[in-house]
């Protein structure tokens, strides 16, 4: 679910959501460019977004540097997304 999809299902305006998040109301706008892909959230925001959905809104569906850490995990351990890969590399 994206955290666009998470705030409608609540139905929550941005303001009420910024409050939700403990942000300032007046950091709806930051909230819609996140939302619109104009804006990454920080390390620290994508991780209380995805605490706050509890788990609905991954952290790295909001936040770039959580995406490049985890397709660089994915690169380094060959069996990381497929099981039968990581067994062919023992």
């Amino acid at each position: 679910m994206t955290f666009a999809q998470h705030r409608a299902a609540l139905g929550l305006s941005l303001e009420q959501c910024a409050v939700a998040l403990g942000l300032s109301p007046s950091s709806k706008g930051w909230l819609s460019e996140i939302e619109n892909g104009k804006r990454d959230a920080s390390l620290r925001l994508a991780l209380r977004i995805e605490r706050w959905s509890k788990g609905e809104v991954k952290a790295a569906s909001v936040c770039a540097e959580l995406r490049a850490a985890n397709d660089g995990a994915a690169d380094e351990d060959p069996g990381a997304e497929d099981p039968e890969a990581r067994q062919r590399a023992a």
